[in-house]
């Protein structure tokens, strides 16, 4: 893996550090927000939800926004723009009593996220050194490995007191900013226009290339499910446990290991799945694999405590976390190939629409799962299970693996650059 990152020119190097630092900033704040606003400050729980809703929806629903501000102004402008704008937000949580200021606080928190994410996929998406795959899945292990440290990071600065909770977590923004000012091309911050109507202004051009890519949409549309799944581990797992009077140490178990398998395994299992079959068809198995690893939870088993009691969590985590380890980065890079290298910013920035969509639909419906589990313990786990299956079956019958190899060959950047040379 470290052979393919230092294979990487200098700017990709430096942006899979910063994927890094990224995360592991917004993980040292972000999880024990909440608790400081309801405990320190004795805001009501109505209020605290409230501003942590306003920063997901500021991101998740500003995406398109995002995206296509990247492709009209450059990757670069929006990238250092989010870094900026998410360093001032986590900074001003220091003035969380005073109530415009935490909600002011929690808007750039959000809008930031949704700046910088799109553009920066839409550059990783560039490169031509490595397939896309191999590219996003370097990726997954930077943001994976900043989201294992942060809590812990971020536990040890909360013992000092949440000022230097928030400085520190802000530090990673500013320093990149400054950083990316010097090192990204400046080429990047101008965008070839797709081909649209020449009457048409820029951003109509660029939103009327996005809603015309039919097959783009409904991979969108068809990738709600996968988003459906992919949020139960910190949202289905910790409601079973507590339910079944688990401890806090359980969770975190879940979650570390999920994070470990993934750093570990990540770049090694894309580079083994590009040998065989299509994206298309690995991000099927990778969905259904995530739905398949909740069956686990489904028998009755007769440990509650020991180290047996945590095999079947266990290999709920090794599962799952081998379905989104096989299923991301083919996502990541359908996105790009769907995009056919025009408006690619747009594209993500849409297609995370449908990531929010499919994360309150899931967590709405898996919530009432486990309300009706008077009805049947398992209804939770069966609703997950048939959510994976369905999203792989229809992902096969509605994008069904139709290119032949000499299409896929030629969508592979690097084996496209090696026939240029040869």
């Amino acid at each position: 893996m470290f052979t393919y990152y230092f294979k990487l020119s200098s700017e990709y190097r430096w942006m899979l550090v910063a994927a890094f630092f990224f995360n592991l900033g917004f993980y040292m704040l972000i999880p024990f927000l909440a608790g400081y606003l309801k405990q320190d400050l004795l805001l009501s729980a109505t209020l605290v939800g409230v501003v942590l809703g306003v920063r997901s929806f500021c991101q998740q629903g500003l995406f398109l926004i995002g995206g296509l501000l990247a492709d009209l102004f450059g990757t670069k402008t929006l990238i250092m723009m989010g870094c900026v704008l998410r360093a001032i937000g986590f900074v001003l949580f220091l003035f969380a009593d005073i109530i415009p200021l935490l909600f002011f606080a929690a808007f750039l928190t959000g809008f930031a996220g949704a700046l910088f994410t799109p553009a920066a996929q839409a550059y990783f998406a560039k490169q031509e050194i490595l397939s896309r795959a191999q590219m996003f899945s370097l990726v997954a292990v930077a943001r994976n490995g900043g989201e294992l440290l942060g809590p812990v990071c971020g536990l040890m600065l909360l013992n000092v007191n949440f000022a230097a909770l928030c400085l520190v977590s802000a530090i990673p923004f500013v320093i990149f900013a400054i950083i990316f000012a010097f090192l990204l091309p400046a080429s990047q911050q101008r965008k070839t226009q797709p081909d649209a109507q020449a009457k048409m202004s820029p951003s109509k051009s660029i939103i009327s290339t996005v809603f015309s890519n039919r097959e783009f949409l409904l991979f969108c549309a068809v990738m709600t499910g996968y988003f459906m799944l992919i949020n139960q581990i910190s949202f289905a797992i910790p409601i079973h446990i507590t339910s079944q009077d688990g401890e806090p140490k359980d969770v975190a178990w879940v979650l570390t290991l999920c994070a470990l398998v993934s750093i570990c395994l990540q770049f090694f299992i894309t580079r083994l799945c590009e040998r065989w079959l299509h994206p298309n068809q690995w991000i099927s198995i990778g969905i259904a694999l995530m739905g398949l690893a909740f069956v686990t939870l489904i028998p009755d088993w007769p440990y509650n405590y020991g180290v047996l009691y945590y095999l079947p969590l266990s290999m709920l985590a090794i599962v799952f976390t081998l379905g989104t380890m096989i299923s991301f980065p083919f996502i990541m890079s359908q996105i790009s190939e769907l995009a056919n290298n025009h408006a690619v910013a747009t594209h993500f920035g849409f297609f995370y629409l449908f990531a929010g969509i499919g994360l309150v639909v899931g967590s709405s419906a898996i919530g009432a799962a486990f309300d009706y589990s008077n009805q049947d313990n398992h209804l939770a786990w069966y609703s997950l299970t048939t959510i994976g299956l369905f999203t792989a079956v229809i992902n096969s019958i509605l994008l069904p693996s139709n290119r032949s190899a000499e299409e896929q060959h030629s969508a592979n950047p690097l084996i496209s650059s090696v026939r240029k040379n040869s």
